[in-house]
């Protein structure tokens, strides 16, 4: 952070981040600024953010393309940088920040490359190529449908609907419960004049369903485009309600339905598509996303929950993009002699316990399920898992629940591979000991606490800074609260 700004008479610290959306239909920036405080209260040295101002956010670009496989790196490079001088920032400027790739962009050709090479050139970054369940997680909180959920006591459903995808969140108390998607969103098809000039594989199953044949080059009728976008709407809706025997619905199947069929309170829209559904949009770009919005609204009127405009619509998965926090852990950190430091940019996955666990299958069903609503390979992808400080200390429960984690594991178990572990109370240090002691585990361990971590927030963590256990933590956290419009 060596361009953080240092208040000479207080212990602040601000950051200019900046976050960048590249997604089927559009890609976006916006800028951001952290102050940093020091916590007078906390022996070790923690930092919080206590102010996020959006400084600038940039126009919403169509997403260059150089066919249906790839994107379009040097215009889309262009683009951006043009943002950074209509922002009147430069690379140099910039302390953190991510890059989200979502929707159909994602499954590019060249995706990766977009991201690593975006990243390199952005600034300092965490780049994630969201899955679709953690794409959904990204969009609720980016939307204020979790911070609703906590504040108004209700269940909330966010259906983010974009270019290639609707991405669907369960929230409650303030924190996602469920995730789902399916490929059904406006720009699967895109025309120019009513010729059509490209199709997503999506559309070909929609088409074959209604016994279309379209081909760019192919003229697409009015009662083409109401057809198609009435199959897209009654699919997405036959997803969330969990009716998955029907056979369209089968194909755009993105990930499991829903675990259940929740008793919603509210349903909010965000994504490109929700600008038409809360009339924010007049204008057409050459695809479906106008005529969808019609059609999902005309199902909306049968719905029991009450229909509500979140506070983000098409910059949900981007507006807290890049927010960071520098925090540091208590002195009780259990860290194994042969971790190797720096560890970064690793996703934080918050297994959710219930509250009357008791065996090792309780603790590892939690894990399996997270793991699973961030779409990670355990073994393959790196992550650190968070607790939250319900863990009991007593030596019984620390031994179940370590055994709880490993038998969560067994790949990384096997490869004797890291485990990162932490907690927002004082266990770390006991839950790593008993570990190593009860299983015999031959696992680096690094087991962190009185930190919390949240989801959808990725981690940098350094060497041990003070008495060899106190470690500092950069946390990066790709869509969260509180930014001003």
């Amino acid at each position: 952070m060596a361009r953080a700004t240092m208040h000479p008479t207080t212990p602040k610290r601000e950051l200019l981040s900046v976050g960048i959306d590249i997604g089927t239909s559009t890609s976006h920036i916006v800028f951001s600024r952290l102050v940093l405080e020091k916590d007078p209260a906390s022996p070790t040295e923690k930092y919080e953010v206590t102010e996020r101002e959006v400084v600038h956010e940039g126009a919403v670009h169509l997403t260059p393309l150089i066919d249906s496989q790839q994107i379009d790196l040097p215009r889309l490079r262009e683009v951006l940088l043009n943002d950074y001088r209509d922002a009147g920032f430069s690379i140099e400027d910039i302390d953190t920040g991510a890059v989200i790739i979502t929707g159909e962009t994602a499954k590019r050709q060249n995706a990766e490359e977009i991201v690593s090479a975006i990243a390199g050139e952005a600034g300092r970054f965490v780049a994630a190529s969201a899955g679709p369940n953690f794409e959904s997680l990204l969009a609720a909180h980016g939307s204020g449908a979790v911070e609703r959920s906590r504040e108004a006591d209700i269940t909330v459903m966010n259906i983010d609907v974009g270019g290639g995808s609707s991405n669907i969140a369960v929230c409650r108390e303030g924190r996602v419960i469920d995730t789902a998607a399916i490929n059904v969103g406006g720009r699967l098809l895109v025309v120019n004049e009513d010729m059509i000039v490209r199709l997503e594989p999506p559309m070909t199953d929609i088409a074959g369903a209604l016994g279309l044949s379209l081909k760019p080059g192919f003229s697409l009728t009015g009662d083409m485009r109401a057809a198609i976008s009435a199959a897209m709407a009654q699919s997405l809706f036959r997803f969330i309600s969990g009716n998955t025997t029907d056979l369209l619905v089968k194909s755009l199947m993105m990930t499991a339905p829903l675990s259940r069929n929740w008793d919603v309170n509210e349903i909010t829209f965000s994504g490109g598509v929700a600008e038409y559904i809360y009339g924010k949009e007049k204008r057409s770009f050459g695809d479906l996303g106008e005529d969808l919005a019609r059609e999902i609204l005309r199902r909306c009127s049968n719905l029991d929950a009450a229909i509500a405009e979140p506070k983000y619509r098409i910059r949900a998965t981007v507006i807290g993009a890049g927010m960071s926090t520098l925090r540091v852990s208590g002195s009780t950190t259990y860290l194994s002699s042969n971790l190797q430091f720096p560890l970064r940019n690793l996703p934080v996955v918050r297994p959710h316990l219930p509250n009357d666990w008791t065996t090792v299958e309780d603790v590892r069903d939690a894990i399996v399920a997270a793991l699973r609503r961030h779409d990670l390979q355990e073994g393959s992808d790196p992550l650190i898992l968070s607790f939250d400080s319900s863990i009991r200390p007593s030596y019984q429960w620390l031994s179940v629940f370590s055994r709880g984690i490993l038998r969560a594991l067994p790949r990384t178990v096997m490869a004797r591979g890291t485990i990162l572990l932490c907690f927002d109370g004082d266990v770390g240090n006991s839950v790593g000991n008993v570990m190593r002691r009860e299983t015999g585990t031959q696992c680096e361990i690094l087991s962190i606490d009185e930190v919390q971590l949240d989801e959808g927030e990725f981690v940098d963590i350094g060497e041990p800074i003070i008495e060899g256990v106190v470690v500092p933590i950069v946390v990066k956290t790709l869509v969260f609260h509180d930014c001003a419009r």
